[in-house]
């Protein structure tokens, strides 16, 4: 018999299974999100209906996740971010990411978003050169450049 990988919407009783997957991803792309702050964090997205956490399993044992949300702004209205993508290293090869980033591809298009963005830490690029499988999604560089700015920090 052939088992067949399932992608479907994560919900809050998957709470208990995602986190791992989110540990394992974040500790592989060198991400010093604490565990607790991950838990708290994946409770509220999935919560929340501007955002989507998709799980993929093959007969009950998770494989990868991937994770999108919604933002609206005056220059696209209504765009999403592809946020996390990770596929277990023993899932990989077998055309999962794409399957994972299409199906918040197609969830982010069914909601109204006009464009998808992401970002890739400078540690996933060296490691995975995911600027290519990107790319191959149609994804392309924006020129922009990211800033993050943390509340109490100097200047504020």
């Amino acid at each position: 018999m052939t088992s067949t990988v399932a992608i479907r919407p994560a919900s809050a009783r998957d709470l208990d299974t995602l986190v791992p997957l989110y540990r394992a991803f974040f500790d592989e792309d060198r991400i010093a999100t604490p565990t607790e702050a991950l838990r708290a964090n994946l409770a509220l997205m999935l919560a929340d209906s501007r955002a989507r956490i998709l799980l993929a399993e093959e007969d009950g044992t998770p494989l990868g996740l991937a994770a999108g949300s919604l933002t609206y702004g005056v220059e696209f209205g209504c765009a999403a971010e592809l946020e996390d993508l990770y596929v277990r290293p023993v899932a990989r090869g077998r055309g999962l990411a794409r399957r994972l980033a299409q199906a918040v591809l197609d969830w982010a298009a069914a909601e109204g978003a006009g464009k998808v963005y992401l970002v890739i830490t400078p540690e996933a690029e060296a490691d995975q050169g995911l600027t290519r499988f990107y790319e191959r999604l149609g994804f392309a560089r924006s020129g922009r450049i990211t800033m993050f700015r943390t509340p109490g920090a100097p200047g504020t």
